[in-house]
């Protein structure tokens, strides 16, 4: 379907003509205090919202002319030039101009104007440049003097600000929670005295409090009904930005966004703007080649990068999507080792599945050298969060020289949850659906123990299993219970629960102020039996499963086997090299040798090391050097590093040791001995 502007027209005109209302209120404070800072935060506001909102609705003119005042009010934030009577008579022309726009587009016109020799003025206006008044007079705008009342019956119509209608809601909320406990104490004294439920009235009263809910449940759909907006209207701007970067990239690329005019709530599309913006960028920036690349690899030399979006129950499904390079999991890897070198060893071992995990990591990025487009978005990791937010997911799948895909499952809606209900101890919870992935009973699925934890297979992997009362303090799991497999991103585990309820879609309540400290929780919804229900953070719940399963293990594989560390002799002396080295070899370590800190700088972001052995006096990099070079790195922060000396220099102690060396030893005591103490101690360890 394709998207049409025509449904939005009336709300732009209206809300525009707000706006301008402000502006001009917001002026005239401002000519009378030139300090009030806030007329001029909100003059900037209005201006940049007119922009933005003409900029979806392709108005050019009220979009080009509102910029060119913003430029305006913004050399005078800048303190470039002082108010004067001129800016206010280009304040009040702009206006008028606009409003003559507004006028043409309600006729069924295009709303473009001749502006004349205006965006000269607003470039010399935004300068502090004088400009002519006369010039100012020849524009042509609404004409005021002109303007009548509209008849009140013609009124269709009005605008009503978000704020507003979020406001009803939160009364309707708390007239819900109301009305369930009103249901609750009704019930309550109906059990407690018998006599009444033979009386007429408290029957008469309940289907009086059923229609109370129906009739409040209505309104409260028809209000969120009023925030949703089609995804056309993110889709259609950011068609056009996105084939600009794409030129300006230098690369062959075609775009195959199709129109989409499924209804979102404004909140969501929001949030998913950026998201898509980013995922975009970053199929432009990794995943599509060079032309000499592809035609290299066979492919044809322009990539495609493809958004598509079909709806399936209260869910929006949205893929991203392209047939670049797809993802170097080596790469990753490496990166990885290198930014968390202390997991070096775990990482060698991880499957691409467990190696997406830090794709999301901040910071991360395999880029050597930043681009026009990387950097300038948000990184995978706020990608994350924006999508955890408007209570979505996403699943990333990448084949090497087919591609990368990003799948993000969005509620239509932020007001509604789709989940089940579940005990665990004596308490109920409901587990949102949009992370389950299975359901089983315990006594229907093998399961296998590994070092005191307990896995059940699913497809070709093992998943951890653990109780949700181990988190959440509910009390014992009983002997029966249901496992339920939740994944998100890359992570999947079961979820042991004591038994599970029926499948429901309930409108969602913020967390009550006494329920916000509650750890893995994001909002409440009432049962069948007016109970406030909490709202599984399912993201939260497996992020501290994995740590109490990863610290279980880790407790395990300490028990079972002895670590080997790692050191970097450095020093430009091969006898000396081949003695230190010969100490800790002959000691289980792993030996790393480098001439001078050049060679050790080049050895350290190539390999994981444990501690280091440096000598002072170097060529290329001295001593001092490579250390202050290590410490201004945050993963070296805390890395063991011994100064071994030639002669005993107080002054040269004093300089390693505050720059950050942990031992000082001098080269005419040394002894085996010592030497191994030293870094004994520091790593914390008994060879």
């Amino acid at each position: 379907m394709a998207f049409s502007k025509d449904a939005f027209v009336k709300e732009f005109i209206s809300e525009t003509g707000d706006n301008l209302d402000i502006i001009n209120d917001s002026i005239i404070k401002l000519k009378n205090d030139e300090g009030d800072r806030d007329s001029l935060t909100v003059i900037l506001r209005s201006l940049h919202t007119i922009k933005g909102t003409a900029r979806m609705l392709s108005y050019s003119t009220i979009e080009s002319i509102s910029h060119g005042l913003e430029d305006v009010y913004k050399g005078l934030r800048e303190g470039k030039f002082r108010l004067s009577d001129r800016i206010v008579q280009l304040t009040f022309k702009t206006c008028d101009i606009i409003k003559g726009c507004l006028k043409g587009i309600e006729n069924g016109e295009s709303g473009n104007v001749d502006t004349g020799a205006l965006f000269e003025i607003y470039e010399k206006a935004a300068e502090g440049v004088f400009f002519s008044l006369e010039d100012l007079d020849k524009l042509k705008g609404a004409d005021d003097d002109s303007d009548v009342q509209e008849d009140l019956t013609n009124i269709t119509s009005i605008r009503i600000p978000i704020e507003k209608i979020n406001a009803i809601l939160k009364s309707i909320d708390d007239i819900i929670t109301k009305q369930f406990s009103f249901k609750k104490q009704l019930d309550d004294l109906c059990a407690q005295n018998p006599d009444m439920r033979m009386a007429n009235f408290p029957n008469q009263m309940k289907e009086d409090v059923l229609r109370i809910e129906q009739a409040v449940l209505t309104a409260q759909h028809q209000i969120l009904d009023l925030r949703l907006l089609p995804l056309d209207i993110i889709l259609t701007p950011l068609k056009k930005q996105i084939e600009q970067e794409a030129i300006n990239s230098g690369k062959g690329i075609k775009f195959d966004i199709p129109a989409a005019n499924f209804m979102l709530d404004k909140f969501i599309l929001e949030k998913l703007r950026d998201i898509l913006l980013h995922l975009i960028r970053n199929c432009i920036d990794h995943g599509i080649e060079e032309k000499d690349e592809r035609k290299a690899a066979g492919k044809d030399e322009t990539g495609l990068i493809s958004v598509t979006a079909r709806q399936m129950s209260n869910h929006l499904l949205i893929k991203v999507s392209d047939d670049g390079r797809g993802i170097d999991w080596e790469k990753i890897r490496r990166k990885a080792m290198k930014m968390y070198p202390l997991d070096a060893a775990g990482i060698q071992e991880e499957n691409e599945n467990e190696l997406q995990q830090y794709l999301y990591a901040p910071g991360f990025s395999t880029l050597s050298q930043p681009t026009l487009l990387s950097g300038r978005g948000m990184g995978l990791d706020i990608v994350r969060s924006s999508i955890e937010s408007i209570k979505g997911r996403m699943k990333l799948s990448s084949k090497k020289n087919k591609g990368t895909s990003f799948e993000l499952t969005i509620p239509l809606t932020v007001a509604t949850q789709e989940g089940l209900f579940i005990h665990s101890g004596d308490m109920k919870f409901m587990l949102p659906a949009e992370y389950v992935l299975e359901l089983e009973d315990n006594d229907n699925i093998p399961k296998t123990v590994i070092q005191d934890q307990t896995y059940i297979k699913l497809g070709d992997r093992l998943v951890p299993v653990y109780s949700l009362s181990s988190i959440l303090g509910t009390g014992k799991t009983p002997s029966s219970f249901h496992i339920i497999v939740v994944e998100y991103l890359e992570s999947c585990i079961g979820i042991m629960v004591d038994s599970v309820d029926q499948y429901e879609n309930l409108v969602t309540i913020p967390l009550p102020k006494i329920m916000q400290g509650m750890k893995g929780m994001r909002g409440i919804v009432f049962d069948e039996n007016y109970s406030i229900i909490p709202i599984l953070n399912i993201p939260d719940i497996i992020q501290r499963l994995k740590k109490l399963v990863a610290y279980d293990l880790k407790k395990s594989r300490v028990k079972s086997m002895k670590r080997t560390y790692s050191v970097l002799v450095v020093d430009d002396s091969a006898t000396t090299r081949e003695i230190e080295a010969a100490i800790f070899e002959s000691s289980g370590y792993a030996v790393e040798t480098a001439v001078d800190g050049v060679d050790a700088m080049r050895k350290l972001n190539e390999k994981h090391i444990d501690a280091i052995i440096t000598d002072i006096a170097m060529p290329r990099m001295d001593g001092i050097m490579l250390l202050n070079n290590i410490r201004r790195q945050e993963q070296y922060d805390g890395m063991p590093i011994i100064v071994v000396s030639g002669a005993y220099d107080p002054e040269a102690k004093k300089q390693f040791l505050d720059a950050g060396a942990q031992a000082f030893i001098v080269k005419t005591d040394f002894q085996r001995g010592n030497l191994l103490q030293a870094v004994e101690e520091l790593l914390n360890v008994r060879q």
